[in-house]
């Protein structure tokens, strides 16, 4: 068993359980296989440019990618970590740093990701137009991936990683106002609170809306507007299940040492993501 520094200031012996460990391998190795499958399936069954694309898809690609370098960065750490055991070589400061801004920051991402998807979805069923993303799909992927690169890297610099007892992130504080509520918790319940709020607000409007939108995901049908909102919703719910729960966490964190139970249970939902968004996607594939 390895020595983790928990928030109260003691060294306490842990070692997570074999019945706990090889689950989490077996669930986090399935979501890595249907990722990939996805991301075979939308480069085989796309022709032509890839900014052509339709928008849903380059979503799908963009989220499939954040959960497979997500899923290779906790690998590399639980690999690192059972190594650690085996071989009695710890985890360095700096390794542990690295694989906290991996972690974070892929994790991060696919938040922003998942908030833009509901934005451009609210902003064509209300308005009836699609949103701009830019040359290359900037004004998404500049923030989604600039803004969690830009507040870990300094958050890394101020030394503010380190160990919990299931992986290496930000250091564990109490308190609402520390880096760790303000950088998980507060971003995830704010995710949460601005895609729900978008989402609702589209179901009465679609709910009271008789007449036909204007403009669609590249098509001109309400129908056709009405089953994008559908599937896109399904994105939502998979946000809501996969995020939440590092949401619980984090807050709970804020207040005091949450059981291990939980903690396990946040990389056990986290684990899935990979195979929920794998069968949104097909399920929007097949509409």
């Amino acid at each position: 068993m390895h020595r983790t520094y928990l928030i109260n200031g003691t060294d306490n012996l842990y070692a997570t359980p074999k019945e706990v460990g090889i689950p989490m391998i077996v669930i986090t190795f399935c979501s890595i296989v249907i990722s990939s499958v996805v991301v075979i399936v939308l480069i085989k069954t796309k022709k032509g440019n890839f900014f052509n694309w339709r928008v849903i898809d380059r979503f799908s690609l963009y989220t499939v990618i954040c959960d497979i370098l997500f899923y290779f960065s906790q690998t590399a750490y639980g690999t690192h970590d059972w190594l650690e055991k085996l071989l009695n070589i710890e985890i360095s400061k700096l390794e542990c740093t690295i694989y906290g801004v991996l972690i974070m920051e892929f994790l991060l991402s696919q938040v922003i990701l998942n908030t833009t998807t509901a934005m451009y979805a609210f902003n064509l069923v209300i308005r009836g137009r699609k949103m701009p993303l830019g040359k290359w799909d900037a004004y998404l992927l500049c923030p989604a991936f600039g803004i969690p690169l830009v507040l870990l890297t300094t958050s890394a610099f101020f030394n503010q990683f380190g160990r919990n007892p299931v992986a290496c992130l930000l250091k564990e504080e109490r308190g609402i106002l520390s880096i760790h509520f303000l950088q998980i918790a507060l971003f995830f319940l704010v995710s949460l609170a601005i895609i729900t709020g978008l989402y609702i607000s589209m179901w009465i409007y679609i709910r009271r809306q008789t007449t036909a939108m204007n403009s669609t995901f590249g098509q001109q049908s309400a129908v056709n507007a009405r089953r994008l909102a559908l599937n896109l919703s399904l994105y939502v719910l998979i946000h809501v299940i996969q995020f939440g729960a590092n949401a619980i966490e984090a807050t709970w964190i804020a207040i005091e040492e949450p059981p291990v139970g939980v903690r396990y249970a946040t990389i056990f939902i986290g684990a899935t993501g990979g195979i929920m968004n794998g069968a949104v996607y097909l399920t929007v594939h097949k509409n």
